[in-house]
Parts: structure tokens; sequence; C-alpha cells
């Protein structure tokens, strides 16, 4: 017969095998310290984050300078509105902390800003220009709504579904297009830093 084995030991078993890789959970942890850092640059502005690379031991401040410089790259992404506009331009400081030569930076983050800027407008004008496309469905629908109750009933175009259909539709390639431009920012701050 068999002998049952409890699911400590079945779990035993399956573990053999993996052996824990203490460079790569050191590695993980300094990124994390990485990511903290920006966090507490976020709560103050004023934190001087080389000063604070600086205050870690020199073996760790490599992994941690990468935390924090995926973290920035992370943050620089389509602005959902102006004050996540200006929380990614804030993060010019903080790009110039973790790179080599940041000489260039400034005219990259200009560039970024005005294409950001331009990305909210494009948005707001597009829900406009839409929401004007549909004003006459939309009143038509109204009165045809009164004449069947006799009360006056007034609908907004978002409550449409083609109104949001064609929205959707239209914003996805916006977004789109605006993401590209994005990306090659991100790729051109990539270049500006060195391991």
């Amino acid at each position: 017969m068999a002998a049952i084995k409890s699911a400590l030991e079945l779990a035993l078993e399956r573990t053999a095998d993996v052996k824990s890789d203490k460079a790569s959970l050191e590695s993980h942890e300094n990124r994390q310290k990485g990511r903290k850092l920006l966090s507490e640059f976020f709560d103050d502005p004023t934190v001087n984050l080389k000063k604070r690379l600086k205050d870690f031991e020199k073996p760790q401040r490599a992994q941690i300078r990468k935390g924090l410089f995926e973290a920035l790259l992370g943050n620089l992404t389509l602005p959902g509105d102006e004050n996540h506009l200006a929380r990614i331009q804030s993060l010019q400081p903080a790009f110039e902390a973790v790179l080599d030569d940041s000489r260039h930076l400034p005219m990259v983050f200009d560039q970024i800003s005005n294409i950001l800027q331009q990305y909210l407008r494009d948005r707001k004008q597009l829900v406009e220009q839409l929401r004007q496309q549909f004003e006459g469905r939309i009143r038509q629908r109204e009165q045809e709504l009164a004449r069947q109750t006799g009360q006056q009933i007034r609908l907004d175009p978002s409550q449409d579904p083609e109104f949001a259909k064609t929205l959707q539709s239209h914003m996805t390639q916006l977004t789109d297009q605006y993401q590209q431009v994005v990306d090659q920012a991100r790729e051109q701050i990539e270049s500006l830093y060195k391991d």
C-alpha cells in the first residue's frame, strides 16, 4: 500500500529543484527602492534625488538608479487631464538626477510637453466636434420622446450608444497616434541613460 504524503511533503518535492537566486532577489529589492524614491519625489518635489542616490552603498546604487529610471519612464504616459500633464512635466528634474548627460533633456521635455498639451487639446476638440455632429440626432429623439410621452425630455449625446461607439473609435485612433510619439520620446530619453 502506498504511503499517503502530507501537503508539506508534496510541496517540498515540487520545490526541491528551485533554488533561491540571492543576486536577483537583491536586484529586485534595490529596484523597488528606486521606485520608492520616485514616490518620495512625488510627495515632496524638493527632494534631491542625486543626493538621495548617493546615500546608498555603491554596489546597490546602480540597481536603485535603474529602478528609479524605470519608474520615471513608466510615468511618461499620455495624460488624462491637466493635473496629470503637470505631474509628467515635473519629472524633468528627476530624470536629470539619473542621467549622466542631461544636456539634451530640456529640449526633449519641451517637445514632450508641447505634444502632450496638443494631445489634450485634440481630445477635447474631438469630443466637442462629435457632440455637435450628434446634436441634430439627439434633438430629433427628444422631439419623438416629447410626442410619445407628452413631456419634454433632455438627452445628452453621451447617453447615445452610437455616439459612445464613434467617440471610442476616434479616441482610439487619436491615442494610438500620440502613443507612438510618446514611445519615441521614451526611446530618446533611454538613449541618454547609461548603466
